[in-house]
């Protein structure tokens, strides 16, 4: 896994070398030679960037492609979790670009966002509005996108409106993250 962090100075650079494991060997309990093929531990990091001027980018990598890209004035993050595994973050009036597998993108806004490391997960809050290349357009009250499987999850107050002026309103919205291939439930 990659995550690539820019733009706030310092603190960018503790949050990619927090990201990295520890590649040295672990020495020995009675202090002769590294052991080969020690298990790397993480290095925990705690990073905050609380609205200098500058735009802080971070973008989410899987196989060498760009899953998504978050920009954000204030974003606090930890590189490793509680329980070890890869760390969270949240993030104050964020602009995400998602990216989907043939390139195409959708850019969303939302007040809050939050980012779950272990399953490349966001969930923006708040009220969110998203726009795809295509020219979809989103508003719903909160987003989920889902790291694993690429897709999205919306809920409340869901309306999509196409290029040709369909509009869909629901409670639900299930979907690719271009929002073409999608799914509006009502519960009326």
């Amino acid at each position: 896994m990659m995550r690539v962090l820019r733009g706030a100075g310092a603190a960018a650079l503790v949050l990619v070398a927090g990201c990295a494991h520890a590649s040295a060997p672990k020495p020995s309990p009675s202090g002769a030679a590294p052991i080969a093929g020690a298990t790397p531990t993480p290095v925990p990091v705690h990073v905050m960037s609380l609205g200098n001027g500058s735009v802080t980018t971070l973008t989410e990598m899987k196989h060498g492609r760009k899953l998504y890209t978050i920009r954000a004035a204030q974003f606090v993050a930890d590189t490793v979790n509680d329980a070890g595994g890869l760390g969270n973050g949240s993030f104050d009036a964020p602009t995400i670009t998602f990216i989907d597998r043939n390139g195409g993108e959708t850019v969303a806004t939302a007040p809050k966002a939050e980012l779950r490391g272990a399953d490349k997960s966001v969930l923006m809050t708040g009220g969110v509005r998203a726009r795809s290349q295509d020219g979809n357009v989103l508003h719903c009250d909160r987003l989920r996108y889902d790291g694993r499987t690429e897709r999205v999850h919306g809920t409340g107050h869901v309306v999509l409106v196409t290029p040709s002026g369909l509009t869909l309103m629901g409670d639900t919205l299930d979907g690719d993250s271009r929002l073409r291939d999608v799914l509006v439930r009502s519960s009326k």
